[in-house]
């Protein structure tokens, strides 16, 4: 077979082999340029545009932990334990609580998987319409989209 290509390489006109490896050399090109450089390319723009909405996200969640605590301030008491004030409420945003610690004072609460809203919601009523301050909220992402794991969360009355 190799024989045979160089057989026909030697018997093509001068003009034809140049012909020949000019094309080859703009095949060689257009493979590197469709199969390297392109691909390369539309990912470092996903990845950019990836980046924007993380970065989004993190103000939006920064942005509501500010109004959380500018909140609290202005927030009204309840009369109610901060048990039943949680248990009251947590339904309505489909919050199962893992873990309730009581304490003087204060309630420390575990939640394994929530929506990342619907917290920020149920925080968001538990400060504003009952009174309660956070004082600590602890959280990590979750495996599916949208959704976060509230390692420790400290409520205070």
């Amino acid at each position: 077979m190799k024989q045979q290509l160089l057989k026909h390489w030697r018997g093509l006109k001068e003009q034809e082999q140049q012909l020949v490896m000019v094309a080859g050399v703009i095949f060689v090109i257009f493979i590197l340029v469709m199969g390297i450089f392109r691909p390369l390319n539309n990912a470092i723009a996903e990845a950019e545009k990836n980046q924007v909405k993380q970065q989004e996200l993190l103000a939006w969640v920064d942005n509501s932990i500010v109004k959380l605590k500018a909140g609290s301030a202005r927030a009204v008491t309840s009369d109610q334990n901060l048990s039943q004030i949680v248990n009251a409420s947590r339904a309505r945003y489909d919050i199962t609580i893992s873990k309730m610690q009581p304490s003087d004072n204060s309630l420390r609460l575990t939640i394994d998987s929530v929506q990342f809203n619907k917290l920020i919601e149920w925080l968001d009523e538990l400060v504003n319409t009952k009174g309660v301050l956070i004082e600590n909220l602890d959280l990590s992402r979750d495996d599916k989209p949208g959704y976060v794991r509230v390692s420790r969360l400290v409520l205070e009355k």
